[in-house]
């Protein structure tokens, strides 16, 4: 258009030709004022885009931790454990995502509609997810510091392997499930850890297929206080779809103790013949395999 512009203007004495490119004084006083101006609009429309996304993150987390509050600890420091865990999980808030939203899924599960049976519900207030200064047996481990406060330890052998954050995710899901349940014994509660995981937090798919590779019981009462978590998950599945909301039941029973009877109650029958059916359906999968 400015080449058409010019040529629509031969008349022009030659003295002048300069004075024809040159853009008029206004326009170049407008242009140079619009420039910084939608510039900084620019500027001003991604700083805002980014301040919304951290808000909307910071009301979401909120909103899913409402009722407690979680604390991060890395007691592993300046170690190679440490530094790897402070940048995948501690620099991007992910370990406390990873916490709040396993805690809600669990919650839900465990307490459906919680303000309607708050006897039952166990308490919690504070979660501290702790990155360990030495190796545990397990990948993890769960305990109570003080009322409703609960501590989540890691062991930072996690760290230094090829599906460290896998297994580092695997670790605070467990850990979290174990912290919503009421006590009971060992096996049992690792049972329905792997269990809730599984089902509930879309743990490993190969673990569902349990029954495929878990050596099966010796003796007929012992499906569920088998050493083997996988074993046992596969007893409480087959509870579940016995009667669905057995875990639930069970777990709500064990605030006031433990005893063997209140397996039956939960599943509304002697769990003996479940049992014994379970364990001759693992020996047969066993055995084809």
């Amino acid at each position: 258009m400015e080449d058409n512009h010019y040529l629509i203007r031969p008349l022009l004495h030659p003295s002048t030709t300069n004075a024809a490119v040159t853009p008029p004084l206004d326009d170049r006083v407008h242009h140079n004022l619009m420039n910084p101006i939608s510039s900084n609009s620019g500027i001003i429309f991604r700083l805002s885009l980014v301040a919304f996304i951290g808000i909307v993150s910071i009301w979401a987390n909120h909103e899913a931790s409402k009722g407690y509050s979680v604390t991060i600890v890395n007691d592993s420091g300046q170690t190679f454990a440490g530094k790897r865990f402070h940048l995948f999980y501690v620099s991007n808030d992910e370990a406390t995502r990873v916490v709040v939203k396993a805690s809600k899924i669990i919650e839900n599960f465990l307490y459906p509609n919680y303000d309607n049976i708050i006897p039952t519900r166990k308490e919690v207030k504070h979660i501290v997810l702790k990155l360990s200064d030495r190796n545990l047996t397990d990948n993890y481990a769960v305990y109570p510091k003080t009322d409703h406060e609960f501590v989540l330890t890691i062991s930072p052998s996690i760290m230094g392997g090829a599906n460290f954050r896998y297994d580092t995710v695997l670790a605070m899901q467990r850990g979290v499930a174990r912290m919503w349940l009421w006590d009971g014994p060992t096996n049992l509660i690792n049972g329905i850890v792997e269990y809730m995981v599984i089902n509930n937090l879309g743990g490993s798919s190969a673990a569902s297929s349990c029954a495929d590779r878990a050596e099966p019981p010796q003796s007929a009462t012992a499906c569920w206080k088998n050493e083997d978590s996988r074993v046992v998950a596969e007893f409480l599945n087959n509870c579940e779809r016995r009667r669905a909301g057995f875990i639930r039941r069970l777990n709500q029973a064990m605030k006031n103790g433990w005893d063997d009877g209140k397996l039956d109650g939960a599943l509304g029958q002697p769990v003996q013949s479940l049992c014994t059916s379970n364990n001759e359906s693992l020996r047969y999968n066993f055995s084809s395999v």
